[in-house]
């Protein structure tokens, strides 16, 4: 007889193989702030604002799934850029005043490389493995 979801639950928690998959939240505070991942997806979402869209993001870091927004400025310039499953190092740089008393967000984003050969970029082939 095979197991329940349930058991099947249990037991990954306490052997501590589950993976929690909800993203938090992430919110831009000051100049600096930094996410360091590998992109994982990019959705749509409805502004509280108005009707326009933003896009949400996932990103995998260190400390597990971050989910965050750019603003619409940041979309329409990095969405067609991004790669699943590339890392990338995102900084804040701070709110950009501009036309009719608005300001949008800077960023700098830098592109490191493929999640699975990022670490093979740090070896030296010469050095033989040392």
């Amino acid at each position: 007889m095979s197991r329940s979801y349930k058991e099947l639950y249990e037991n990954s928690r306490k052997a501590g193989t589950n993976k929690p998959v909800t993203p938090e939240y992430f919110k831009w505070k000051k100049e600096g702030d930094q996410i360091i991942g590998a992109f994982v997806s990019c959705s749509p979402v409805q502004s509280r604002l108005g009707d326009k869209e933003y896009n949400q993001y996932i990103f995998e870091t260190d400390k597990g799934l971050i989910k965050f927004a750019l603003g619409r400025s940041a979309d329409n310039e990095i969405t067609a850029i991004l790669g699943r499953g590339v890392v990338y190092a995102i900084t804040f740089k701070g709110k950009e005043d501009i036309a009719g008393g608005r300001s949008v967000n800077r960023f700098e984003i830098e592109e490191i490389g493929i999640a699975d050969q990022v670490d093979e970029t740090e070896k030296d082939p010469e050095s033989d493995g040392k």
